[in-house]
């Protein structure tokens, strides 16, 4: 008979079931100094990477069980896998303790994802929180290099944003839907398009954008960015006008606009409600679009004008448009056009006294617009004093680049600058945050594929 046999025949049976309760308890907790739980495998979106280690929690003590999910087996030592992609900072939900009187640890659970930011490979690995009664797992580490769809090279601070508008956090390429839809290898590569100006007729016109964004069709994948002209328009259409840089143009949008489109303005506001209604309708209510307001809006005070606006008019005017667009369509993103010759002396303030007659609460980017923009130099224009960092900063917008157009928009050709990756890391730096060449080359999409990894991250992700 074996010893132990021996020891517990001797005692009462009140003492020798104790005896067995403790030596129970004795082997479970020598087991959960082995029994790792094995980390989930993370799995995988389009565009986001799995870079992060997973942490290890000590055993804990005795302790309560705590409620929530994901309950941990008593004796069984808490591993904390981190799942990076496109991940902002989150914290794990507290793992619950081992069973209440047990020596076992309480198993963390794994973290929750913060909110998305748009982009690979710069996600933060969530905390590990404490379990009752254990201890707190070790936090992981957030991944090294990015993966080869991603900008830029790991170790880049992280961005900052929501990642509402692009699902990637990296520079963004776009250009016109007609030019882009017979390459397949560059629409590919674009995270935008843009469709014809909005605003050649008084009532919805473009039902051709939602047909291009429904799955399966060319542009399902990217974000469309519409140029809204709708005020320019409807008043180049009743006055007959002519745009402002029309060689030998008289009856202009820089001599009577500002008076037709304040006299007009109710009816303005009305065709802005009924671009907004149609997209709603064919295109939805939660997908991101990019309304891209009034290119030139600046124009309508110039000393030119009959009646010019005051900047503050013109400031109240442009809310008015946003505002008919958001009653229709909560998922609109808006940008603000830069004129970098404002007031004052041609643009050297960098556009602060202009906008600040805005509520750039209701904008996420700034954008140029109309003739060529110079993506070498620090001056959005070599004829201006406004520079690129400067109206970044004087806004606190990223800025929706493009290489500019002619007269009517007419296309001016590829501008082969904006490919050199020093003057795009420069740009990006400066808070350019994507570019689109008006009628770009035909070896464009091989130009974006051979230069999208040697790019910066941008330094904000809306």
């Amino acid at each position: 008979m074996d010893l132990s046999c021996v020891l517990l025949s001797s005692l009462s049976v009140p003492k020798r079931l104790a005896a067995l309760s403790a030596l129970s308890v004795l082997i479970a907790g020598a087991c959960s100094s082995t029994g790792a739980v094995p980390a989930p495998t993370a799995s995988t979106a389009p565009g986001q990477s799995i870079a992060g280690v997973s942490g290890t929690g000590p055993a804990g003590t005795a302790g309560t069980p705590a409620t929530g999910a994901g309950r941990a087996s008593a004796g069984a030592a808490g591993i904390m896998p981190a799942v990076a992609g496109r991940a902002s900072s989150g914290s794990g939900p507290a793992g619950l303790g081992g069973t209440a009187g047990s020596a076992g640890a309480g198993a963390a659970a794994a973290p929750t994802a913060g909110t998305p930011a748009a982009g690979s490979g710069n996600a933060a690995a969530g905390a590990a929180a404490a379990g009752s009664g254990g201890s707190a797992g070790t936090n992981g580490v957030v991944g090294g290099s990015a993966s080869s769809t991603d900008a830029g090279s790991g170790g880049a601070p992280s961005p900052t944003g929501s990642g509402k508008v692009f699902s990637q956090c990296r520079f963004h390429f776009g250009a016109i839907a007609d030019v882009a839809r017979t390459r397949p290898e560059l629409v590919r590569e674009l995270d935008f398009f843009t469709p014809g100006w909005m605003g050649l007729k008084d009532t919805f016109d473009m039902e051709h954008v939602c047909n291009d964004t429904k799955p399966g069709a060319t542009f399902e994948k990217q974000v469309p960015a519409i140029v809204s002209y709708v005020a320019a328009f409807y008043a180049k259409r009743i006055g007959n006008l002519e745009d402002c840089n029309v060689p030998g143009a008289t009856a202009t949008l820089c001599a009577t606009g500002a008076q037709l489109v304040m006299r007009d303005l109710s009816k303005i506001v009305a065709i802005y409600e009924s671009y907004a209604q149609g997209f709603a309708g064919c295109y939805g209510t939660t997908r991101p679009i990019i309304f891209m307001m009034e290119p030139d809006f600046y124009q309508y005070t110039v000393e030119t004008q009959n009646q010019p606006w005051s900047s503050a008019q013109a400031g109240q005017i442009m809310t008015q448009f946003v505002q008919a667009i958001r009653k229709h369509l909560p998922n609109a993103v808006f940008s603000m056009d830069i004129s970098p010759w404002v007031k004052p002396d041609n643009g050297s303030d960098n556009g602060k006294q202009w906008f600040s007659s805005f509520d750039l609460g209701l904008f996420t980017f700034v954008h140029t617009s109309g003739g060529h923009t110079d993506g070498s130099t620090a001056t959005i224009r070599d004829s201006n004093k406004m520079t690129w960092r400067g109206v970044h900063e004087a806004t606190g917008k990223p800025i929706l680049a493009d290489t500019g157009y002619g007269v009517n928009g007419r296309s001016e050709g590829h501008d082969p600058v904006w490919d050199d990756v020093n003057n795009l890391n420069a740009r990006i730096t400066d808070g350019v945050t994507s570019l689109s060449q008006y009628n770009p080359a035909m070896d464009w999409g091989a130009t974006i594929t051979r230069i999208r990894t040697q790019l910066k991250a941008p330094s904000v992700c809306p």
